[in-house]
């Protein structure tokens, strides 16, 4: 479906070496402060997109996202992803559902702000939610907990009432950690979608979806897999297409014997 050698940077000036197989192949020469190329520009402009137009997006478009996903590496090339493509908006509204319920359940039993400091409830929610991060310090962080809580009381769309989402089912059998290799294949496909000018957004709230059996059974989810992740997918209202700030982080950079601290 590609062309590998088709793809070249902007303003390059191509080099030829030797590989070690005796073969001639191309080297590009980028200038320092030379422009974006397309595909950096895909990437730099990718945003969460959390408010849809109700148009549904061609399936032959979803299919061309997951072949390019399907390209992903993984570790010990054991791609240990399959797909599920929910496009039946009472389906979606029945996953949105469950997991509003999930939050609400979740809210109530371990956000213990939502009870009076020095009452009895108060502590024996702190109780629980200390014990529960615990066994479970990712769910219980600060930004999950808050929009956990806001799920729970309507403020937050769970998939964002897009037309179509995908979820991303992991082999638990996978080498190393399968966790990392969802990424990349999902990246892959966020990546893809934007570039076809559609809009994305991850949804790690699905995860709530493997704890109902008949979700599962509904969704054709069975062991060794189970959801890792879920994408929505659709056309952004508007045109959030500007770059957005990031934070800038250090770099240890190593070179010729010495250490370097860049930013």
């Amino acid at each position: 479906m590609f062309d590998a050698n088709a793809v070249t940077l902007r303003g390059e000036d191509p080099e030829e070496v030797e590989t070690e197989t005796g073969h001639r192949s191309e080297i590009t020469q980028v200038p320092e402060g030379a422009d974006w190329n397309a595909v950096e520009e895909v990437m730099l402009r990718r945003r969460s997109i959390r408010k849809y137009k109700h148009a549904q997006v061609p399936a032959h478009v979803i299919r061309r996202m997951l072949e390019v996903g399907r390209y992903a590496p993984s570790q010990g090339n054991c791609q240990p992803w399959k797909f599920v493509v929910v496009r039946d908006a009472a389906t979606i509204q029945g996953m949105e559902d469950f997991c509003v319920e999930t939050c609400r359940k979740l809210s109530r039993g371990l956000d213990y702000v939502n009870y009076p400091k020095g009452s009895f409830r108060h502590f024996l929610t702190r109780t629980k939610a200390k014990l529960f991060n615990r066994l479970s310090p990712n769910l219980l962080h600060p930004v999950p907990v808050a929009a956990m809580t806001a799920i729970a009381q309507g403020q937050f769309a769970v998939f964002h009432r897009a037309p179509t989402v995908i979820l991303l089912l992991m082999d638990t059998r996978g080498i190393g950690t399968p966790e990392i290799d969802i990424g990349i294949c999902g990246t892959n496909i966020v990546l893809a979608a934007q570039s076809l000018g559609l809009g994305t957004c991850w949804i790690g709230f699905s995860k709530f979806l493997n704890k109902s059996r008949e979700w599962c059974v509904r969704l054709g989810v069975e062991k060794p897999y189970e959801i890792s992740e879920a994408i929505t997918v659709g056309y952004p209202v508007g045109h959030p297409q500007h770059l957005i700030a990031r934070d800038t982080h250090e770099i240890a950079w190593l070179e010729g014997g010495k250490k370097e601290i860049l930013y």
